[in-house]
């Protein structure tokens, strides 16, 4: 039996439930059983997934940072009553009973650069886990930065203490190394990359809207795909702020959209949110892309549409697979692009894009929102649509052996947990 941390599917980040679904579809096709995921509910249920093309039995146990303490899913809660053997409570059974805990942060989240509640989170799951003899695996992802000394501190013991860590990108690594010192181990601490570039494309059970897909189903519409960050869009001011953008992102996405509307009359353009959440919270995507549509709409009238929340991961991939060119700030769902073959280009806002680019042999494909205004956005965008083509044909070259390190790496980390397991 393992658990799985830090990749909860029901957050409506769809790049975390990328990785989520991503883990437990590798973990499930080389025999892995027995599998539990953390997530936002409450207590313990079982489920059954279809992942690719099978359906798993799946445990979910809730697992949240809450100061509510007498909820059976508060962090604080679970870690007391692990101490004591679990005492009725149904997260920390499932944790003491774990062959290996695994912990994926997010993705992006073993870092302070969210905030100090979202720091704490993550370092009380691998806590939870270190902290009552479990081993720690921690799942390919990007380590830091760390702006505190105390928090990179407290990262570092518990990177100290893991059985074995996973990074994506080649920044991590060197922080592994450099913060391990003499005990770091090649054999334990791996450079790989984003699990995500496996993840399944599922045809979506909800039909597309009418225009979207009679845009996609006609092979003589070139249709491009836009993903528009709440976190960067819905308070753009203070996002330009908190990431050191070089401009507000929301002239930088306008800019952009249309610089590639510009291109091509005979265009159209999907706007497409990849973290869904109700209308007025501050990260929801699809309030960035209506808001951003209906910038757009005067002049490009008939050639916008934005997609509904209506879509899975899984399914999110399925669509933007079938789109001619992409680009956007959420990672995910440029990863969802690129390895389906899409010409995409990611709009960084920090170094975990390049680094998880780089990894893929695409470092160029990424536009560092930090240093591009508006207007030099626009630029990137028009030069990258305009050789799609060219980065099509490149695309299948890289992506063979993308495919082939992603496998070895989750071969790599079942044998792991095997070995625990003997």
């Amino acid at each position: 039996m393992v658990t799985l941390l830090g990749a909860a599917p029901n957050t409506g980040n769809q790049g975390v439930s990328a990785l989520c679904f991503s883990a437990v579809a590798g973990m499930a096709a080389r025999g892995i059983t027995g599998i539990d995921v953390a997530d936002h509910g409450r207590g313990r249920r079982q489920m059954r997934w279809d992942i690719a093309g099978g359906e798993e039995e799946i445990g979910l146990i809730g697992l949240s940072h809450t100061r509510r303490i007498w909820r059976g899913d508060c962090l604080r809660t679970v870690a007391a009553m692990a101490r004591f053997g679990g005492l009725g409570n149904a997260a920390a059974k499932t944790i003491l009973s774990a062959r290996a805990v695994l912990d994926v942060s997010g993705g992006d989240s073993f870092t302070d650069l969210y905030g100090a509640k979202r720091f704490d989170a993550m370092c009380r799951n691998k806590r939870l886990a270190l902290d009552n003899g479990r081993p720690l695996i921690l799942l390919p992802q990007t380590l830091g930065p760390f702006r505190d000394p105390a928090n990179e501190a407290a990262a570092i013991d518990i990177l100290s203490r893991a059985t074995a860590v996973w990074v994506r990108d080649r920044k991590s690594h060197d922080f592994l190394k450099a913060a391990l010192g003499e005990k770091f181990d090649p054999r334990r601490h791996r450079l790989g990359v984003d699990m995500a570039v496996l993840l399944p494309a599922v045809e979506p059970s909800v039909d597309l809207p009418a225009a979207i897909s009679s845009w996609l189903s006609d092979e003589m519409t070139p249709v491009a795909g836009l993903n528009v960050s709440g976190l960067l869009f819905n308070d753009a001011q203070a996002a330009k702020a908190d990431f050191g953008l070089a401009d507000s992102h929301a002239r930088q996405i306008e800019a952009a959209a249309r610089a590639i509307l510009d291109s091509d009359p005979a265009l159209r353009l999907v706007l497409v949110p990849h973290v869904l959440r109700p209308a007025g919270d501050p990260e929801s995507d699809h309030d960035a892309c209506s808001a951003l549509e209906a910038r757009l709409a005067p002049d490009y009238a008939g050639r916008v549409a934005v997609l509904p929340q209506d879509y899975t991961a899984t399914e999110l991939k399925w669509i933007i697979a079938r789109l001619d060119w992409f680009a956007g700030a959420r990672m995910h769902a440029t990863i969802a692009g690129f390895s389906s073959g899409v010409p995409t280009l990611g709009l960084g806002y920090s170094d975990k894009a390049f680094g998880v680019f780089e990894q893929c042999g695409i470092g160029e494909a990424v536009a560092d929102l930090r240093q591009t205004d508006a207007g030099a956005l626009a630029r990137a965008v028009r030069a990258s649509y305009l050789r799609r083509d060219e980065t099509r044909i490149g695309l299948v070259l890289r992506l063979e052996e993308v495919f082939a390190r992603a496998n070895e790496q989750m071969d790599e980390i079942v044998a792991t947990i095997r070995a625990l397991e003997a």
